[in-house]
């Protein structure tokens, strides 16, 4: 060491920082006792999941279906108009997709799964 010592803390730095804020843990301490105000908080979090988890399985149930119906109707207008537009190989992924019935499968797995609850 060089013999230097450490200046003595100014008024700014006698003040406790940020994250030694207490305040809301002492909101919870306040309602610790009532056990119904905590049920109904956990309750109102479990609805604000159960909405966005509706929403999330809506929309990849709408995301699926419309990619079933886009990939079939390209492969019907490929298949009646004379203008053939799909390469081969574009054909045969749309028709592996549409006939191999997995994304039928994943769509109607999931339109089971919501409709049962």
């Amino acid at each position: 060491m060089t013999g230097q010592e450490l200046p003595p803390p100014t008024e700014a730095d006698k003040s406790p920082p940020r994250w030694a804020d207490t305040s809301m843990s002492r909101k919870e301490e306040a309602n610790w006792d009532d056990v119904d105000k905590l049920q109904g908080v956990k309750a109102s979090n479990d609805i604000l999941w159960h909405k966005c988890y509706g929403l999330i399985v809506v929309f990849l149930m709408v995301f699926f279906v419309l990619v079933f119906v886009a990939s079939l109707g390209a492969w019907i207008i490929h298949q009646i108009t004379p203008w053939c537009w799909l390469t081969p190989e574009q054909l045969s992924k749309i028709q592996s997709v549409i006939f191999s019935g997995s994304l039928g499968a994943i769509v109607s797995s999931y339109m089971q799964k919501q409709l049962q609850k």
